[in-house]
């Protein structure tokens, strides 16, 4: 331990070495409207939202859930169950609706309540975080991690992870094309529309688009980013939604340059009380930043260094931020991976607090 505060000592004061994080300002600059949405209904672990017209689905573990959205109240019904966990889900133009069931492959559902599965190998199947149906039929995938499955994430970014994928399934004969290799977690895919596709990479702070014809070159959209990226949606002007399901801190960056310190305890402590991001904040006094967390008379405040956070940004079709919505340290709609707009508003899935929230964003480019 006290090897570790001399070097981490060092590393904050060393000019060779550069530990900081992007300050929350400008269209990043903290608000509660996030925090201040309406919830709309409770559902544990709840991960991804896809559109079909007037019916949004959602997925909680193995669950697939349809909401009608025109309905009152809004509340979900399960309509199937898989073998195991869902990891995306994408719709294409036609109303198909595509599912990964991790470790097992991807179900593509018709309108008429036909599916078919294509089966992937396992270093592909173990770890799909989010796909895209492209202008040809083809289905764009991305593959966060080929070491470890999906829910090893915290290992992954421990571990400097940077063995994803963006890969492309023809759905007529199930061949694969890999388009993008080399990947520090990719964790969402949305067509831009000069016909490439934007990537967020969580690991490296950044979301980056890999061209129609580019042969798996990336340049950088958004770089930089104060959280770690997770899903994007389309936005109905032409722009887009992008989620960060987690904050950048000081001390995790640290931590993720102090090697020793780092694989001593991914080795010796359980997953849970690693020093990084997490979906959800938790009170538990063994947990990181914890007291940091507490000010007087134990209330956590807004500014404080936690570990989770709520936060969607809206960017314009260049790939510019405009505005963004937060839950801060001291809310509750943390850990936000998925976003879909209807009508005049944006549903939000909170995985951190297990609840679906609705957003009034009309005009929101201009507020």
């Amino acid at each position: 331990m006290f090897g570790f505060l001399r070097s981490a000592t060092k590393a904050l004061f060393d000019r060779d070495t550069v530990v900081a994080v992007p300050a929350m300002d400008g269209p990043y600059k903290p608000n509660n409207h996030l925090e201040e949405a309406e919830r709309l209904f409770a559902l544990p672990d709840v991960d991804n939202l896809a559109l079909i017209a007037d019916a949004a689905y959602c997925t909680s573990g193995s669950k697939l859930y349809r909401i009608d959205l025109a309905a009152a109240p809004t509340a979900p019904v399960q309509i199937r169950t898989f073998e195991a966990p869902i990891s995306f889900l994408a719709v294409g133009a036609d109303d198909r609706l595509a599912v990964g069931v991790e470790s097992v492959g991807i179900e593509i559902c018709d309108g008429s309540g036909r599916s078919r599965r294509l089966a992937l190998a396992p270093a592909l199947a173990a770890c799909m975080t989010a796909a895209t149906f492209l202008p040809d039929g083809g289905l764009l995938l991305c593959v966060g991690s080929t070491r470890h499955p999906g829910a090893d994430w915290k290992r992954d970014l421990m571990e400097l992870g940077a063995s994803g994928l963006v890969i492309v399934l023809d759905l007529t004969n199930g061949a694969i094309r890999e388009i993008s290799s080399g990947l520090a977690f990719p964790y969402g895919a949305m067509p831009m529309r000069d016909g490439s596709t934007a990537i967020s990479e969580s690991w490296r702070h950044r979301v980056v688009g890999i061209g129609a014809a580019s042969g798996g070159g990336l340049e950088t959209i958004l770089g930089d980013l104060p959280g770690y990226p997770s899903r994007m949606a389309k936005a109905a002007d032409g722009g887009f939604w992008l989620t960060l399901f987690a904050p950048r801190r000081q001390l995790f960056e640290l931590v993720l340059i102090e090697d020793d310190f780092r694989r001593e305890m991914v080795s010796s402590i359980d997953a849970s009380e690693w020093i990084g991001p997490d979906f959800r904040f938790s009170d538990a006094p063994g947990q990181p930043l914890q007291q940091g967390s507490v000010r007087q008379m134990g209330q956590i405040k807004p500014w404080a260094p936690s570990r989770s956070y709520g936060l969607v940004v809206r960017c314009d079709a260049t790939g510019s931020p405009i505005k963004s919505w937060h839950s801060r340290a001291d809310g509750s709609l943390h850990g936000v991976t998925s976003v879909a707009e209807w009508r005049d508003c944006l549903l939000v899935a909170s995985r951190g607090a297990g609840v679906v929230a609705r957003l009034l964003v009309a005009g929101a480019d201009h507020d």
